[in-house]
């Protein structure tokens, strides 16, 4: 128990009845701590500010990591924190957006609409494969797969990129609302490159659904 909490044990038992020092022969504590006074009221209280407003400059910190960004002593941090009932902000749930920015019919000509996707994969000896898989949704025709341990936004704009010098700019790229497909750079690449992005539900891409057909082929190829 702190010595605040102390203090305040020992005036609740003063309220109902109990002289000074019964309370502190109750409590087994010395009569010094219920005539205890603060010795620097001031520095508290001009730390606590400090606290106030750095709390609101960087509210991800907790007392530890807010010691040592104003490089002061963690217990008395520690103290003012609790005191102050300081705390960390519970994180917010992250809000995908809802896959229906854009709703493109068919592809109604080749090289109009693209897909791509990601699709996971295990090798024999437990490895695990990500693959890049982009897609002419007109012709069905495998633009590219590539393949890697670890696959990010950036390896989908490069992947898209060589593709368009090669085959020309579609007028819209088709993929699911997951991270790898709406981070603000492939936002920003898209805008850059005049194409449009269309967002499906995950899953349904026709990228993802000719992950069947990539896996007998390998495997026959394998066999």
């Amino acid at each position: 128990m702190t010595s605040t909490g102390r203090r305040e044990a020992l005036e609740v038992l003063t309220r109902r009845g109990l002289s000074q020092r019964k309370a502190c022969h109750y409590r087994g504590l010395s009569r010094r701590v219920a005539g205890y006074e603060l010795l620097q009221p001031a520095k508290d209280r001009s730390l606590a500010e400090r606290l106030i407003s750095a709390s609101q400059e960087v509210p991800s910190f907790g007392y530890r990591r807010m010691s040592a960004w104003l490089a002061l002593d963690e217990s008395r941090v520690r103290r003012l924190w609790s005191a102050l009932k300081l705390c960390i902000p519970r994180k917010r749930a992250r809000r995908r957006r809802c896959g229906s920015d854009i709703r493109l019919p068919g592809a109604t000509k080749p090289n109009s609409v693209w897909s791509y996707d990601f699709v996971h994969d295990q090798m024999v000896d437990g490895r695990s494969l990500k693959m890049l898989c982009v897609i002419d949704e007109y012709t069905r025709e495998c633009l590219a797969i590539e393949v890697a341990a670890s696959l990010r936004s950036q390896d989908g704009i490069l992947t898209l990129s060589r593709l368009m010098r090669l085959h020309g700019k579609p007028s819209h790229v088709r993929s699911d609302n997951g991270a790898e497909f709406t981070a603000a750079k492939v936002m920003r690449w898209f805008r850059d490159a005049s194409v449009g992005p269309a967002f499906i539900a995950p899953d349904s891409s026709m990228a993802k659904r000719s992950r069947g057909k990539l896996q007998w082929q390998a495997a026959r190829r394998t066999a």
